[in-house]
């Protein structure tokens, strides 16, 4: 089964993403963010979905950290957020991927199912 992390506070959004992702195959686990680096210690995930707006702290540095770590920045991230400018955030930050809050689900399953392609062809 496909693993994916979704980090996010919004609750709703998260449930979500999993009643939308579980049909495809994919296995959803969702974080807050404040676990994330231990999740990503245990568990073998294909894809992290991060929000930019965390109550605690800014996805985009979470990214940086992410794509900086050596044991983690062969994962794919994408940044899923409401926020205006997501476009020049993920440049900043070095996601994979973005897309802007709220969103069609059709561009939502394809840009998951496109990360995972392209985290195949890396591998």
């Amino acid at each position: 089964m496909k693993k994916i992390l979704c980090v996010d506070d919004d609750a709703d959004f998260a449930a979500m993403v999993v009643d939308v992702l579980k049909p495809g195959g994919y296995n959803v686990e969702i974080d807050t963010g404040r676990n994330m680096h231990s999740m990503l210690r245990r568990g073998k995930y294909g894809l992290v979905l991060l929000d930019e707006r965390l109550l605690w702290m800014w996805g985009s540095d979470l990214c940086m950290e992410l794509k900086q770590n050596p044991n983690t920045s062969h994962i794919p991230v994408a940044m899923v957020s409401a926020a205006d400018d997501i476009a020049k955030i993920k440049e900043r930050c070095g996601a994979d991927a973005y897309l802007k809050k709220p969103f069609d689900l059709t561009c939502f399953l394809d840009m998951v199912d496109q990360l995972y392609l392209y985290k195949d062809e890396v591998a």
